[in-house]
């Protein structure tokens, strides 16, 4: 090799060693300094050995290499020069993070990392898709109920879709707690099913109707525009409490008016706490079939089966109660 390009080539080797030290320093002291820091900021930092380690090849190559060759030392300069290129940049990155953690607030942090991004999900995987337009989901008292309801609320969310919960206490306040923030924004309402009003009221942001005058319950509906989500949780509740017949009689009557009206219905049942033959009863009102188990939702079309898998939930569980 040409006294210039060994002189090009060992510079860009050291400028590679010494990036990519650095790198491994920055990445390493943010997991130091994060608490909790995830593996990830280790397994940058390991990045940051192969990234050395591919600085460190040519100079072995060079050491065999027929002294000769000129088109070899091009070769090894290039290799060298790329090597320094994205060292530099790796140790920049890292820089740059590890500065955010230092400089700003805690709470802003995720919007810093993620600013300018733009996130696309394939139509196959929504969970608005998956689901059509009336789907009953089926769960057991195994199941993570909770979780599942919360990750269709927050999947609905990112989707730019409305959401009305329908339940009945203690999960009210639950969900209540869990996603007061799309409350705040108006992206999401919550409505109860409760025992202990005698009118339809309104407090917390909670619309409260009685158990004993559901026929006032679908009038809230009037106003919605299309394509409103209504998640109708206590479906095993009024079985239980107001018998298959009146229940169905509700349901049926739900379901033709949200057809009409272009509004999207979520309703869930505790498969173990009826017979089969009460499921299959209401499974007739439903177009789409789905599956809660521990981990995820399996939807069930015709032969098909797809699945909703947890993704966005927060993971908390309580044993489900009829």
């Amino acid at each position: 090799m040409d006294f210039l390009p060994l002189i090009q080539f060992i510079l860009y080797v050291v400028l590679s060693l010494f990036f990519g030290l650095y790198a491994m320093y920055f990445w390493v002291k943010i997991y130091n300094d994060v608490q909790k820091g995830s593996i990830a900021w280790l397994l940058l930092a390991l990045t940051s050995v192969f990234l050395i380690a591919s600085s460190i090849l040519p100079a072995i190559a060079i050491a065999h290499a027929d002294s000769g060759a000129d088109l070899n030392g091009v070769i090894l300069v290039l290799l060298s020069f790329f090597s320094c290129v994205y060292t530099g940049t790796f140790a920049a990155a890292g820089f740059l993070v590890f500065r955010a953690f230092k400089t700003i607030p805690k709470e802003d942090i995720g919007e810093y990392l993620m600013e300018g991004m733009v996130f696309k999900v394939p139509e196959s995987d929504e969970v608005s898709g998956l689901l059509g337009n009336s789907t009953l989901l089926e769960y057991t008292t195994q199941s993570r109920y909770e979780d599942g309801v919360i990750e269709l609320v927050l999947r609905m969310y990112g989707e730019l879709r409305n959401v009305i919960l329908v339940s009945t206490e203690p999960r009210t306040s639950i969900y209540r707690e869990k996603l007061e923030d799309l409350v705040d924004v108006g992206a999401m309402k919550f409505i109860e099913i409760s025992t202990g009003v005698t009118e339809i009221t309104t407090e917390d942001e909670v619309i409260r109707v009685p158990i004993t005058e559901l026929n006032q319950f679908l009038d809230l509906f009037d106003q919605l525009p299309p394509g409103v989500r209504v998640i109708f949780e206590p479906l095993s509740h009024l079985i239980l409490r107001q018998g298959p017949e009146e229940t169905y009689k509700l349901v049926s009557s739900m379901a033709e008016k949200f057809s009409h009206k272009n509004l999207d219905i979520v309703a869930m049942i505790n498969r173990d706490a009826h017979d089969e033959k009460v499921v299959s009863q209401f499974k007739g009102l439903f177009v789409t079939h789905a599956e809660l188990t521990s981990d995820k939702i399996k939807v069930k079309k015709g032969k098909k089966e797809e699945y909703i898998r947890y993704m966005v939930g927060e993971k908390f569980f309580l044993e489900a109660q009829v």
